[in-house]
Parts: structure tokens; sequence; C-alpha cells
């Protein structure tokens, strides 16, 4: 039951999905039916339905940014598409050339044809959010961090298009004259860990950095590469204020035979102590805190130890996020501004000076 319910959106999207629908939200099962052709990973509810059906329609880069401004079409592409996808916030899925200009080669998938992008849409009070989380991402890629490809279109709207990790390779099918990606499967780490979505920010017996790397070193591939990683992004989230980095945004990505995974990419990092509503707290804990503002040193090493890491490794990762982290967030803050996303530069001051005491945490030691 949780890996099902995971499958699905939380909060408002799923109670419109399943309003479109004419079902209720807790029938997990029947919405999966109606709407499980494309699910995050490699699952697909009801395929002979997928082989009779599956096609794409191209879309105009207008018809892609109208969707932000109205939820029915979204809710109408998702049906379309009878894609599920994880999540409190409006989006959906279709697939994208990335090789191509952002206002050409854009698809709607029809019958399950799988999706390689997913579009989110900003909401009318937080408009400069996908602009934030552009910021985000952009920075953790600066600072070496292997995360998913991102792209904002849209100025008067912000909507951000974020490249599918299992949806990276292509398959050798061919629908409506593309080569439809290969799925590849993944599991978030509620659903690895038999965790229903809202458990999402729940502490794990033990510690959540510690039962994480257990889970690591005794399944993963490559456990080294993937606690490194792992290090990466903790430190990445503690630096740039990701008080958002739950359960649900962690995955394992499994190779095509599913017999090994590996730490999926990192997605949906946000800065999210610019908002100032927003928690302070950490979603997992590090070393012996929680709260942000309060982690030392100390409490980064333990998390090291937690993860089995030497001092000397922690150390290294979290200089060098101090050292790039600023430059990587002012750059993408110049590209944004050059294609009339007005608020990146005002945003990217916002960021840098609530990160500035973390930084220099992080270089100290």
């Amino acid at each position: 039951m949780p890996y099902f319910r995971g499958l699905l959106p939380e909060g408002l999207p799923l109670e419109s999905l399943a309003a479109s629908l004419g079902l209720r939200a807790e029938d997990y099962f029947e919405l999966l039916a109606a709407c499980g052709l494309d699910c995050l990973g490699d699952v697909i509810i009801n395929p002979r339905t997928y082989y009779e059906q599956r096609a794409y329609e191209q879309l105009s880069l207008e018809e892609v940014q109208a969707m932000g401004e109205s939820p029915r079409k979204v809710d109408d592409s998702l049906e379309a598409a009878h894609l599920s996808l994880a999540g409190t916030q409006s989006k959906c899925g279709l697939y994208h050339d990335w090789s191509a200009l952002d206002d050409q080669e854009w698809y709607q998938p029809i019958g399950g044809a799988p999706s390689n992008t997913i579009v989110k849409f900003s909401r009318i009070k937080m408009q400069d959010l996908m602009v934030v989380e552009q910021l985000t991402m952009a920075c953790a890629r600066g600072c070496g961090i292997e995360a998913v490809r991102t792209c904002l279109i849209n100025p008067v709207l912000p909507a951000i298009c974020v490249e599918r990790y299992d949806r990276m390779d292509v398959s050798g099918q061919l629908v409506s004259g593309i080569d439809a990606p290969l799925r590849r499967h993944q599991e978030d780490l509620t659903q690895a860990f038999g965790l229903i979505p809202s458990a999402k920010y729940r502490q794990l017996p033990g510690g959540t950095v510690q039962a994480i790397a257990d889970f690591l070193r005794q399944r993963a591939r490559d456990p080294a590469r993937c606690l490194e990683e792992l290090c990466k992004v903790l430190l990445f989230n503690y630096a740039i204020g990701n008080c958002d980095g739950h359960l649900k945004n962690l995955s394992i990505l499994y190779a095509p035979d599913w017999k090994s995974f590996t730490l999926a990419p990192a997605y949906d990092l946000v800065c999210t102590t610019v908002y100032g509503r927003f928690s302070r707290e950490l979603g997992m804990v590090m070393g012996e805190t929680q709260d942000i503002d309060e982690i030392g040193p100390a409490d980064i090493l333990q998390m090291g130890n937690h993860l089995g890491l030497a001092p000397r490794k922690v150390r290294s990762v979290a200089k060098e996020i101090a050292e790039v982290a600023i430059s990587a967030l002012r750059n993408e803050g110049a590209t944004l501004d050059d294609h009339g996303f007005g608020t990146a530069l005002y945003r990217v001051d916002e960021i840098e000076e609530d990160m500035l005491p973390r930084l220099e945490v992080l270089s100290s030691m």
C-alpha cells in the first residue's frame, strides 16, 4: 500500500485529480487504474490499454505556458497521458526534445506514452517559487552535485521544466515517430522504507541519516559513491537553506534489469529559508540538531560519521560547497535576468545573505 499510494499526488492536486475522475481521493487503486499508465519508475497499471492507445501530440510553447493559468488544463493533460505524479505541486508530464530550443519540440503524451519532462507551475501567491527552485538546482549542479537538468519557461508566470532521470535513455520503440524514452524503475525513500507519503518528515529509528546510510551500504550497487553523493546533498541543503529535504525528495534508481540500484540524481532542491513563514528545521536531523541556525561543525562531522565517511572527506565536501556556491548562484541569476526573469537577481541577493552564516560554518571546518 505505501508503494502504490506513493505513486499518486498529495493534498490539493490529489483532490483535484480525484474530482476530475469522479473518484474518491482515498481509492488509490481506482485512481491508479484510471491514470497509472505512466507512473514514476518502470510501472504500468493496465498495460494492455497502454499498447493500444499510446501516442504523442505536438504542442506549442504557448500551449504549455497556458497550462499554468488553468488547473483544469493541467488535469486535462494528466488525464490524456494517464499520468500519475507524486508531490503537492501543480504539475504535468510532457515529452520535450532537450536538444532543441525551449520553444520547439514539445509533445503531449497520450494513453501512457512515456513523458520525459515534468513541468511544475507557479502558485498565484508564490509566483517566484519556480525561480528560486531554478536558482537552487543550478547552484547544486555548480557545486558538483549530480542533479537533474532544469530550465525555466514563461517569465510572466514562471514554470520549471525538469528532465526525468527515470526517462533519460531511449527505448528503441517508435511512438508517433518519436523514439520513446526507456522506463527506468525508481522508488523514493518513503516507498523504499514502506512508509505512506504523509510520513515523509518522520525521523527514522536510530536516526534518519543513519538508517539511509545503512540501507545504501547494505543494498546499493556502489555504496561508497552513493554515501558520498548523499553527503553532498545533505550539506548543500544545509548551505542553501533547503529545509524541505524529506524522504520523498530522495530516491533510488534501478538498473534496467532491476537487479541493482544507485542513489538517484538530486531533485526538488529549493531554498526555503528565504520565505519567512516556512520552518527553519531541516527535513532530517544533522548530528544532534535539526534547527538550521543551530548547526555547527560538530553536528556536520557527526552526520559524516553516520554516513561512514572520514572527517577529511566531509571537510573536503563542505569546503568545496563553501567556495563555489555563491559564484554558481550569481551566474545563474545573471542568466535568468538576461532571459527576462526579473526577480532572479533580487532573490539571489536574499539567498546569498541568508546563506552567509552557514557558509562560514562550512569554511571553518
